[in-house]
């Protein structure tokens, strides 16, 4: 299967086909690995699991087809850090013949309806993975549209946009109505961010409407995510100013 098959699939495209077994694999890499998500791809009939993820307790990812599973210690070995975590007593039930949706090879691209009362968290829910019924009409942030009602399901999906301004203003054109059409299409809970960057980085505070609120970074400067993290909210937000450089 090529890449735009995959792509079609799943709405992801990584930089490689295959990953670094060894750090000195991964250092050796002259493009660093990286994934592009297409995050309002419409898919037909994406699975959305009634219940929270099982997350790893070492580097928080979530349980998936890729991961190994010891079924008689009941453990799953994460594929990103390799460490071991056992499964729920809500997993009891758990075998080669009997195995939750989000082991499913067919399975490597699903949602979660988070904060539920499901197969991760409920010990008296039914083991019986293979026929345990999938929500199909849940929203899924994969095609909503600015009309669908996030409330019921908490806080809206998180998009941050990214802009290289280093491009012709033509090009900037062509990025910037197409960051319209896409917000145009983002639910009215959803959480937006944009940052600009050529030789300076610009934070926008697009929650500020009372004038253009900017914070910069120098480009050259090195600054740790705590720095950044006080840099931007050291401002409070009564107070109008074009922009903050740092």
């Amino acid at each position: 299967m090529d890449f735009v098959e995959l792509e079609a699939i799943e709405g992801l495209r990584w930089s490689w086909n295959s990953w670094p077994v060894s750090k000195s694999e991964a250092s050796g890499l002259i493009i660093p690995l990286s994934i592009m998500c297409t995050p309002l791809m419409h898919f037909n009939e994406l699975p959305v699991l009634p219940y929270d993820p099982l997350i790893c307790t070492q580097c928080g990812a979530v349980l998936n087809p890729y991961a190994r599973v010891d079924y008689q210690s009941r453990i799953w070995v994460c594929p990103f850090c390799y460490r071991k975590n056992p499964f729920p007593k809500s997993y009891l039930g758990i075998n080669e013949n009997n195995i939750p949706a989000e082991l499913f090879p067919t399975y490597s691209t699903v949602e979660y309806h988070l904060g539920k009362r499901g197969l991760a968290q409920n010990p008296n829910s039914s083991s019986n993975f293979g026929n345990m019924s999938l929500s199909s009409k849940m929203p899924s942030f994969s095609s909503t549209s600015s009309s669908l009602d996030w409330a019921g399901y908490g806080i809206g999906p998180a998009f941050v946009f990214v802009v290289d301004a280093c491009t012709s203003d033509e090009e900037l054109g062509v990025v910037k109505n197409e960051l319209l059409h896409v917000i145009a299409q983002l639910p009215e809970t959803a959480l937006v961010g944009l940052v600009v960057f050529d030789s300076m980085v610009r934070v926008y505070d697009l929650g500020f409407g009372e004038c253009c609120r900017v914070v910069m970074f120098h480009g050259e400067r090195e600054l740790s995510s705590e720095q950044v993290k006080c840099d931007i909210l050291s401002k409070p937000l009564s107070m109008c100013l074009s922009s903050s450089v740092y």
